[in-house]
């Protein structure tokens, strides 16, 4: 197998076919395997200028280059007979794409409506 003249061998030929047919059969399937979604979600931890602070990091599936959504919470709507949240309005504020990401926080440059520390920052739907 180490030899220069292997791959002009009846078994270095074979191998070569089987790899490349194993090869294209992968490409051939690729779509219909199962993909995982990460799932952002944080807080706006600081906000100076353009660049936020969040307190979500590559433990939580960041990395740069990720574009997340900045979310403000608005109004409660309360089940009448339990007092329970059914639902929370929320507004969509603006964009960050990420230029840092350490462990447990993420640095990223943000446009749109003016954030908040405690705004929620998550995957862009």
């Amino acid at each position: 197998m180490g030899s220069s003249n292997f791959a002009n061998s009846i078994l270095g030929e074979a191998v070569n076919a089987a790899v490349a047919n194993l090869g294209q059969q992968l490409d051939d399937k690729a779509e219909s395997l199962p993909t995982v979604k990460v799932v952002v979600s944080g807080l706006v931890a600081d906000v100076t200028g353009n660049t936020l602070i969040m307190n979500v990091g590559t433990k939580a599936g960041v990395k740069v280059g990720d574009h997340l959504g900045v979310f403000r919470k608005g109004k409660e709507i309360r089940d009448p007979a339990t007092g329970k949240v059914l639902k929370t309005i929320e507004t969509r504020l603006g964009d960050v794409t990420i230029t840092e990401a350490d462990e447990t926080s993420s640095t990223g440059s943000y446009a749109g409506q003016a954030p908040k520390v405690g705004d929620a920052v998550r995957n862009s739907q």
